[in-house]
């Protein structure tokens, strides 16, 4: 698990960017989600839903995307610092703001989908992150019925030393989505604006803590 407060902090910025990815991905992408799968897999089974198939496609984009993303990540972060893997989340997200300000928020459909993987991409590297910053706290910075679980679990066993650090992800990813979707409301031509400005904090963050926790 990450030790250093600096890398604990960049795990909960990372939360709270993946809640405000989702929120605009499900609010202004067709209604899917680029970092919760579990939600993109129900959605394949609802048939009948009003614009199945678009929703079909754009779900499926994004688990294989978030897949692929985390197949690459594992792999790269077994010799590479998970600093340079984050330098490429931000890279990500900016490209998926630079998008949708060319667009001025009107992206049909295939740029929905391009979108849809970029962000997806981002978030598989998202998950990695996570798993490799607090393999020993059961964190996830993208969904949180695991780390749910992680939570419930130490506790029913007598175990506290990574509750604080859960529970805080945990409402960082709700205050994150939160966040996403009054922005989307206020300042919807910038609608992503807030994942590229939390991977840019928990680089930061990151770049600052030892080179163990980096």
């Amino acid at each position: 698990m990450a030790e250093h407060p600096q890398a604990r902090w960049a795990l909960v910025v990372l939360s709270f960017g993946s809640g405000a990815t989702d929120a605009f991905a499900f609010l202004a992408l067709g209604g899917v989600f680029t970092a919760n799968m579990t939600g993109n897999l129900v959605l394949v089974g609802l048939v009948g839903r009003p614009g199945y198939l678009d929703t079909l496609l754009t779900a499926a984009l994004a688990v294989v995307a978030f897949l692929a993303a985390m197949y690459v990540g594992f792999r790269v972060t077994r010799t590479v610092p998970p600093l340079r893997l984050l330098s490429a989340v931000g890279v990500v997200q900016g490209i998926v703001l630079a998008v949708w300000i060319a667009v001025d928020g009107r992206a049909g459909l295939a740029v929905t989908c391009t979108m849809i993987v970029l962000s997806a991409l981002a978030m598989g590297w998202h998950t990695v992150l996570g798993r490799r910053m607090s393999s020993r706290a059961g964190l996830s910075t993208t969904f949180v019925t695991g780390t749910l679980t992680s939570v419930m679990q130490d506790l029913a066993e007598g175990r506290r030393e990574a509750q604080p650090l859960r529970l805080v992800s945990i409402a960082a990813l709700v205050l994150g989505s939160f966040a996403g979707a009054l922005v989307l409301l206020g300042l919807p031509r910038v609608g992503p604006v807030l994942p590229v400005v939390a991977a840019l904090v928990a680089w930061v963050l990151l770049r600052r803590a030892p080179a163990a926790d980096r």
